[in-house]
């Protein structure tokens, strides 16, 4: 073994000048290097630093700041050598991790291209700032999108409501795109100089109109148009039977009673109906003066003439077929002039490693990790089968299904609040602004904390706002012995400062455990068994009729499966042309919950959708009467039904009408 092999810690003489002169150049050497190092420095960091620790060992003058930073430990090597090398290791673990940041986030910050750091800027914030930037370049391409679709129907002559009836919608403004990941690309675009939001914002937009690439097939329809036809009611008339000229000038008449028809009720059919047939006829109606006739009036009823046929007419109609598509990732390379598989500046990776390995450090600097733990959703299996064990009403297992909807799909946000249904927001980067969190100030993916998902809960299946934060639901309940739990009942847990924790009491599994569904820190919508639950302290709303009518029972097995296509419509006259007036064709208001499909499920049919209970209530066009396996789930807005888009699922039938 040759002699330098041997060498340990602590062994030799220190060389402090040389030391301090090693230091020196590393930091001097790792700042000119960082504004084109960034994305290749965490990638190839290790590998030189290896290289440089073996160059020396070998007596070899090693350049850049990794060789430096080891020449520099291997110039002091004293009892306090563990102490600097750490000390050094730590600095350059910070000079790697600000370096391997997309630059569009550091500069403002650090201005490591030279520029002046934007004072009391930071990462939280200047990221903040980038994203709200990216997402509103893409909700300008979605909405891009929906106005090709717009303008290709109307240009075309189409009939729009069978166009936007079969309009297929994969696009999604606030998913499909990774924040993180435009921020790095167009840093690297830039070789991590001279960027700036307008840049950015300005190549984003040159390409807004591709983001979601819209296609159109022409169709053709033959549309039935509606026959009318009319019953008819008998009428007893007295007429003049007769007429004599008796000479001078003037005429007797003779009269007498007849029976004829005339129009009584009004119908229309798209089936060929089989119906009396009348004719029309002209009657003469006397006209008298002082009960003498004197003249007469015509007047048109009908008489029978046997039966007839009649048959609808059909027409056919064009309209075209729009398909909006996802999210087209390759835009974000054209926006930036990027090729993803050039090699990166003077590093063996190639642009679209570099992009990533940005992307996941950005990550992991905001978040802490490149996904935030969540628990594993359940399947439509699970829930149905957890549900229908529990001993409650319908109104309860209705509550129930909507809590288990969200475990695993929604992230805890410390401040999370929503609106009643599905939020596109979740699980999209937002900064943290309510205080009293070590997360306050940060950015998380965007979700509800315990009390904003217990109130997202009875708002979406209710109807019912129960208060706000913990402190504003406690006094809407009342206490309840652990006898007399049942799904939907609340439990609280105490802190320091008051009530810290709300959850929702789900039932029992089949080992005979309490479960609680609730939004915890760290996981986001669980169901578990908390390791506190003896803390728990448990309550009933007083606000809530428990027993409410909420469209039927989810008793026993489904009575069918099947996979069905799930579109959203609104009350607009965009979704329903002439009948957009709320009204449903099952007579009812259109609200949350009803959905429309073919008359094949008669009203009061249930079908389970992603463990949500639906009711039919509407029917649709010909896009929905001819085809059972379509859903039309109605949502109050027009812009909500369009970003909710089109995808298939597997639903369950579990009754048949009402």
């Amino acid at each position: 073994m040759a002699e330098p092999d041997k060498r340990q810690f602590g062994d030799g003489s220190d060389n402090y000048s040389q030391a301090a002169s090693d230091l020196v150049r590393a930091a001097n050497e790792a700042r000119n290097q960082a504004t084109s190092a960034a994305a290749g420095a965490s990638v190839s960091g290790g590998i030189k630093v290896g290289k440089a620790v073996a160059g020396i060992a070998k007596g070899a003058a090693v350049g850049g700041p990794w060789g430096a930073i080891a020449s520099a430990a291997w110039s002091m090597r004293h009892t306090l050598y563990k102490l600097l090398v750490c000390t050094a290791l730590f600095f350059l673990f910070i000079i790697v991790t600000i370096v391997s940041l997309p630059s569009i986030v550091t500069n403002g910050v650090f201005g490591l291209d030279g520029s002046k750091p934007v004072e009391g800027a930071t990462l939280t914030d200047t990221y903040g700032e980038m994203a709200a930037a990216v997402s509103a370049a893409v909700n300008h391409g979605y909405d891009l999108s929906l106005a090709e679709a717009d303008r290709l129907i109307e240009a075309g002559g189409y009939d729009y409501k069978l166009s936007m009836d079969s309009l297929v919608n994969y696009g999604h403004s606030s998913s499909g795109y990774d924040t993180c990941y435009v921020l790095a690309a167009y840093s690297a675009s830039m070789e991590q100089q001279g960027t700036s939001k307008e840049d950015m914002v300005a190549k984003l937009e040159s390409v807004a109109g591709a983001m979601f690439p819209v296609t159109s097939v022409e169709k053709e329809h033959e549309r039935i148009i509606p026959l009318t036809y009319y019953s008819y009611a008998p009428v007893t008339l007295t007429v003049i039977t007769s007429a004599e000229d008796t000479g001078d000038g003037q005429f007797s008449y003779e009269t007498g009673q007849r029976t004829y028809y005339y129009p009584y009720e009004f119908y229309t059919s798209e089936e060929p109906v089989t119906v009396d047939a009348y004719q029309p006829v002209d009657v003469r109606i006397p006209v008298y003066d002082g009960g003498t006739v004197t003249g007469f009036r015509y007047a048109s009823y009908y008489v029978p003439v046997g039966t007839e046929t009649l048959y609808p007419d059909t027409e056919i109609v064009k309209y075209l077929e729009c398909t909006i598509h996802p999210f087209d990732n390759s835009v974000i390379h054209r926006a930036f002039g990027i090729d993803p598989s050039a090699t990166y500046d003077q590093f063996h990776i190639t642009y679209g490693e570099a992009i990533q390995h940005m992307a996941n450090a950005l990550k992991m600097t905001l978040y802490g990790s490149l996904e935030g733990g969540k628990a594993v959703p359940l399947t439509d299996e699970e829930l149905i089968a957890f549900v229908n064990r529990q001993d409650c009403s319908p109104a309860r297992k209705h509550i129930l299904s909507t809590a288990l909807s969200l475990v695993g799909k929604v992230p805890y946000f410390w401040g999370g609040k929503s609106a009643p249904g599905w939020n596109d927001a979740w699980n999209t980067p937002r900064l943290v602004t309510s205080e009293g969190s070590s997360s306050s100030g940060t950015i998380r993916p965007y979700g509800l904390d315990c009390s904003g998902f217990t109130s997202w809960v009875y708002n979406t299946a209710m109807g019912v706002e129960i208060g706000a934060g913990t402190s504003g639901q406690f006094p809407n309940t009342m206490g309840i012995d652990a006898s007399e739990l049942l799904p939907g009942d609340l439990a609280f847990l105490a802190g320091d400062e008051g009530w810290e924790h709300v959850l929702i009491f789900a039932g029992y599994d089949e080992s005979g455990n309490r479960l609680w569904v609730h939004c915890t820190a760290g996981s986001g919508v669980v169901l578990n068994i908390p390791d506190y639950e003896s803390s728990l302290v448990f309550r009933r709303l007083t606000i809530v009729d428990y027993d409410a009518d909420v469209g039927g029972e989810v008793w026993g097995e489904p009575l069918s499966e099947l996979t069905v296509v799930v579109t959203h419509y609104c009350a607009c006259p965009k979704c329903c042309g002439e009948n957009a007036d709320g009204i449903t064709a099952s007579g009812k208001y259109a609200q949350r919950g009803m959905v429309a499909m073919s008359s094949y499920y008669p009203f009061g049919t249930q079908i389970m959708i992603n463990g949500v209970m639906y009711t039919v209530e509407d029917r649709g066009g010909p896009g929905i009467e001819d085809n059972i396996h379509r859903v039309d789930i109605f949502v109050p807005d027009h812009q909500e039904a369009l970003r909710l888009g089109t995808y298939n699922t597997t639903a369950y039938i579990y009754r048949m009408g009402w």
